[in-house]
């Protein structure tokens, strides 16, 4: 009897972690290794018929012009419980040169629930080409309102999508 509940608790921590509801508008930073910066990131995860798909958003400034790129993300649940998060197409952007092709990026991320907040945390890479070095850095997104202030959610709204996001309270 002593050995039950480490033996259940073994089993059905997985369980737990794929029973988590990551659905929603998340909000935060993403820091890059490579250059120092922290760039501001938003991704909006949805799940219609057990499957999960994403929209994220990252911009910058350069010269105090406000740039931005909006990507469609492939979303899933790992065995161990991460949340990955990868691209899978480039939507919309105004980068100020031609948008650098075959670049991917990819996170593994842990949801925490801290203080009756829900948070996203965890590393990213990207790929590397012909043209570019692999980065590496690091995500921290919380969960947020979708009535919150959101570059993200102003683009879904704009674009007719508001109507697959699904208000947390």
């Amino acid at each position: 009897m002593k050995y039950f509940l480490p033996v259940l608790l073994i089993f059905c921590c997985p369980l737990f972690a794929h029973s988590q509801d990551i659905t929603g508008l998340w909000k935060g930073t993403m820091f890059n290794d490579s250059t120092k910066q922290t760039l501001q990131y938003e991704v909006y995860i949805s799940k219609q018929k057990g499957k999960y798909t994403g929209i994220s958003h990252t911009w910058f400034l350069i010269n105090d012009v406000k740039y931005y790129g909006i990507k469609k993300i492939k979303v899933h649940i790992a065995k161990d419980g991460k949340i990955i998060l990868q691209d899978a197409e480039l939507i919309e952007n105004n980068y100020p040169a031609a948008e650098s092709r075959n670049v991917s990026q990819l996170n593994v991320l842990d949801l925490q629930n801290k203080e009756n907040e829900a948070v996203l945390d965890g590393l990213f890479v990207t790929n590397r080409t012909h043209e570019y070095n692999q980065l590496t850095g690091h995500i921290n997104i919380k969960r947020v309102s979708l009535l919150s202030d959101s570059d993200l959610g102003r683009y879904l709204q704009k674009n007719g999508l508001e109507n697959s996001m699904t208000v947390k309270k």
